[in-house]
């Protein structure tokens, strides 16, 4: 009997109109990315731009944290169509794509994520379709499952955003906060006018289109206050900053 898609629905956690908290997993470890996705939290967001993950290390990460049955996002390291598809056949729930700068680069992404007519991506669904028992299952219901989530961190994307937004197949933006104010010119000064007003723009244009927006934060309590402001979901910090940060209160702790 075949059986469910090996990808669970982010899409369908941004209409509940509930805000949603993921983390970023960064190291290769399966059964650290288990462990992580038992907390409670909505979603994994799993960096194969500045982590160490490949798509080799995807597919035991996605293995292992199936059993909780949330949606891994995966971040590629460019946007070209062999990385999307390598992700997405391996069972992630969409791609988020850095340094989106135009409306091209948006257009191209939303392609390399469905399959045809509306898009480019490789029709050779692998463990997402449970190797071939969900096939014509998953074909049918791809293009409105896989998240296509664009980031938007720079200055010609600002220039470009009501542009960016209008691609039809962007199903969610998440803000890099961090490389939006380096792109202005003021690296590392978050609270600066012009980085603050730059992450209101994209919020309110993107929440104004229908468009799930989310934002990477460092802590719990800006977690808060972000959905405050009104953002759908939130990244909290990297699988690397927790456990730094246990061990370190830790030790502190003993020794004091």
């Amino acid at each position: 009997m075949a059986g469910p898609t090996y990808a669970p629905d982010f899409r369908a956690l941004l209409r509940s109109g509930q805000p949603r908290v993921g983390t970023w997993v960064t190291f290769t470890d399966p059964g650290l990315a288990e462990a992580i996705a038992g907390s409670g939290v909505d979603f994994l967001a799993v960096d194969g731009e500045h982590g160490l993950v490949d798509v080799a290390a995807l597919g035991p990460i996605l293995a292992a944290t199936r059993a909780v049955g949330i949606p891994v996002l995966f971040r590629v390291a460019e946007n070209e169509q062999a990385r999307f598809q390598h992700a997405l056949d391996a069972g992630a729930s969409g791609v988020v794509v850095p340094r989106i700068r135009s409306a091209t680069d948006a257009a191209r992404a939303v392609a390399a994520t469905r399959y045809p007519p509306v898009g480019t991506r490789g029709i050779a669904p692998r463990r997402v379709s449970d190797y071939g028992r969900s096939g014509a299952e998953y074909l049918r219901g791809a293009n409105d499952l896989v998240t296509c989530c664009i980031q938007i961190e720079t200055r010609e994307a600002l220039m470009d955003l009501d542009a960016i937004l209008g691609v039809p197949g962007v199903d969610a933006v998440l803000v890099g906060p961090n490389d939006l104010a380096g792109s202005l010119g003021h690296p590392g000064e978050l609270d600066h006018p012009q980085s603050v007003a730059a992450v209101a723009a994209v919020r309110e244009r993107a929440t104004a289109r229908g468009i799930g927006v989310g934002i990477h934060v460092k802590s719990a309590a800006e977690a808060r206050q972000r959905i405050a402001e009104g953002f759908d979901f939130i990244t909290v910090g990297t699988d690397y900053g927790h456990l730094v940060g246990a061990v370190d209160a830790m030790v502190a702790a003993v020794r004091a």
